[in-house]
């Protein structure tokens, strides 16, 4: 069992759908925590629906986890956050993996969490936190707050820690919202859990897009990964105990920040996702923002990178359309219109000025004079390849297309992003 009593970075992992498949191995898990922790992330929340009598697939997963972290030669801790079904089998949960090596514990205490704890309206919340605290675990839920997705007010954050009742901290998860809601509403429900002495898992978010037809296919708009350092930065000038990125592998809301293999699209999981593009600039752009949580001081750059975020979708459509039935080309219902731009975030040793340009298309370069640090930047699209150029004293430091080009017949993103990264060529 591995304590903690400090700052952590956890990103929520679906069970339901490991990037191994419906069969992954011990190897597969593996490889995943390896990817996860490469990137300064401390370990996963493992999501359950389900457990051994309602889907028992979901614990004999979650055991395969423990069995991955446990080879690991570096400390990788998981904990189970219950969800639907699961939360009526906590008593198993808890007995199962309390004494497992990878098992996070806080005052020697096994760590549980769950979402939407109690049920619709956390009708059944006090008696989930009761039976936490019979079965000696560290219980950090989630709830819906009365505001829903709106964001919390400093009220409803006093609201939701008295509804906590012994709880041991409250995580907000966030991501159905825009970022600036989200920030907001982790600077004041970060402040009410502090003053409380309980722990907050503060929530970051790639970007939310739903799949699920005439229900959940709507988005929030995040500029690339601008929203989701806006959020980062809330989490951590705010003093939130943990974060946690939502998701590491939700295929279906789009939040994933898994490598997928490779640097374009691939099919993971099932083919009911379709193609997803890859979001692994979204986990190496946190990189930074996650050794700033844990050291509580901005890391020092020490290279150029640079990172883009663009759709591949045709552009200039109604992006406010919103119909009971969809394909690929239709827009997901949004508050306000999608970006039709080229975002890119900038992390620059020293000033420098940056060109991003369409590949093969005349009069498409946009200049940028850059400043040290970290930069959020954005050009328009049009069909065409993206290609970004970093040039610094007359010297080209960064020199990089895009793997995927913006098209007019592209249909296959779903208006997903689609992310890359460069870094600076060695000894310039």
């Amino acid at each position: 069992m591995q304590q903690s009593d400090c700052a952590n970075a956890f990103a929520h992992y679906v069970v339901a759908w490991p990037r191994g498949g419906p069969h992954a191995t011990v190897a597969a898990y593996e490889s995943e925590c390896r990817d996860a922790h490469a990137r300064g992330i401390d370990g996963f929340a493992l999501n359950c629906g389900g457990w051994d009598r309602s889907e028992p697939h979901y614990k004999q997963r979650v055991l395969r986890l423990y069995a991955a972290a446990a080879r690991l030669d570096f400390d990788f801790t998981l904990f189970v956050s219950a969800d639907g079904r699961a939360q009526d089998e906590i008593e198993d949960i808890v007995a199962t993996t309390r004494g497992l090596k990878a098992q996070l514990c806080v005052d020697n205490k096994p760590v549980l969490s769950a979402y939407a704890a109690g049920g619709k309206g956390y009708t059944h919340g006090a008696a989930l936190v009761r039976e936490a605290a019979r079965l000696g675990a560290f219980f950090v839920p989630h709830f819906f707050p009365s505001s829903g997705e709106r964001q919390i007010s400093a009220c409803e954050a006093a609201q939701i820690a008295e509804q906590l009742g012994s709880a041991d901290g409250y995580f907000y998860f966030g991501a159905a919202g825009a970022p600036n809601l989200i920030a907001k509403s982790t600077e004041v429900l970060s402040a009410e859990l502090k003053a409380r002495g309980k722990v907050f898992m503060a929530p970051v978010t790639p970007y939310y897009r739903g799949l699920r037809a005439g229900s959940n296919y709507r988005a929030f708009e995040t500029s690339g990964f601008s929203g989701m350092a806006t959020e980062w930065e809330a989490a951590i000038t705010s003093g939130a105990a943990w974060v946690q990125i939502v998701t590491w592998n939700d295929w279906a809301e789009s939040t994933y920040v898994a490598p997928i293999g490779g640097t374009g699209r691939a099919h993971v999981y099932d083919d009911r996702f379709g193609d997803l593009l890859s979001h692994t600039g979204y986990l190496d752009a946190s990189r930074y923002y996650i050794e700033w949580f844990k050291s509580d001081s901005k890391p020092a750059i020490t290279r150029d990178r640079l990172f883009y975020f663009y759709r591949l979708n045709p552009l200039g459509q109604d992006h406010q359309r919103w119909l009971d039935t969809h394909d690929a080309g239709t827009p997901p219902r949004t508050s306000e219109p999608l970006s039709s731009q080229i975002h890119v975030s900038v992390f620059l040793t020293a000033p420098a000025a940056l060109v991003v340009s369409l590949a093969s298309v005349q009069n498409s370069a946009t200049r940028f004079d850059v400043p040290a640090g970290v930069t959020h930047l954005s050009a328009d699209a049009r069909a065409g390849t993206p290609r970004f150029v970093l040039q610094r004293r007359g010297k080209t430091v960064i020199d990089k297309t895009g793997e995927q080009a913006i098209t007019a017949d592209d249909l296959s993103g779903a208006y997903n992003y689609f992310s890359g990264s460069a870094d600076a060529w060695r000894g310039l």
